[in-house]
């Protein structure tokens, strides 16, 4: 079983209940991905490090519900390819 640091530790433990919900669920996936291929993670401090900040990113960039509510649609062109032989 592979342990984890005292301060990566104190870190989880300062998250919010809601956000170490969603870090412990993507720690869980990815240790258990590991083990379907066969082996155990070797750092967990590092994936416990890296889904915090995953889910840092997804607070500050959250879906836009601006999209959703447009009633145009977006002016688009796209250019036509002509061959050489074409043109």
């Amino acid at each position: 079983m592979v342990k984890i640091s005292s301060d990566t530790l104190k870190m989880i433990n300062k998250l919010p209940k809601r956000k170490k919900e969603k870090v412990d669920a993507i720690v869980r996936r990815h240790v258990a991905a590991c083990q379907r291929n066969g082996f155990d993670p070797e750092n967990l401090d590092r994936v416990y490090i890296e889904a915090i900040e995953m889910i840092d990113l997804e607070v500050k960039f959250p879906d836009s519900d601006s999209e959703e509510s447009r009633d145009w649609e977006p002016a688009r062109h796209y250019d036509q390819y002509i061959s050489p032989k074409a043109a």
